[in-house]
């Protein structure tokens, strides 16, 4: 059930799900290990159940609000721990914001067979990371994971032929 609405929840956001799957599956062999009892599990897994629930809100946090799409972007670019103490959230937020606008203005119905595409697309992004000042050192990895996460989107996304 708790993976259920994790997968529910997370179903666009790599990073967040990423996480959420890491630490269910670190709980399940603490507990196959017998380094938790029955009771603590259930505990453990009721915490993580509300935390799952509150994840679903933390978009309504940042003003104005940041819808699903633009919270999973906010995610890949504040995933990297020197960005997000540089820049604050509100800088990220923005930046989320424009990478959403700015991606399904320019997607193209093959953008995901064609690299050249591709290349134009991760251009974009390297280049609004620059805009806001993005760490150059964490811009790499950055770009890296907003690619993917404009795949988690792509059928969502991606232009009608």
């Amino acid at each position: 059930m708790i993976e259920q609405k994790m997968r529910e929840v997370t179903r666009h956001n790599i990073v967040r799900q990423e996480s959420f799957t890491e630490r269910l599956e670190d709980l399940m062999i603490r507990y196959m290990r017998q380094q938790l009892t029955s009771a603590e599990m259930i505990a453990e897994l009721v915490a993580m159940a509300k935390e799952v629930s509150a994840d679903a809100r933390r978009g309504e946090r940042f003003d104005p609000p940041l819808n699903h799409a633009e919270l999973a972007f906010y995610d890949a670019v504040a995933n990297h721990g020197l960005a997000k103490a540089l820049m604050g959230d509100d800088t990220l937020a923005e930046i989320a914001r424009a990478l959403v606008t700015d991606i399904r203005k320019n997607l193209s119905v093959d953008w995901l067979s064609r690299e050249p595409v591709r290349a134009k697309l991760r251009s974009r992004v390297r280049r609004l990371l620059a805009k806001f000042d993005y760490p150059p050192e964490e811009e790499r990895a950055a770009v890296d994971l907003v690619i993917k996460q404009m795949e988690a989107f792509a059928n969502e996304w991606s232009p009608k032929a």
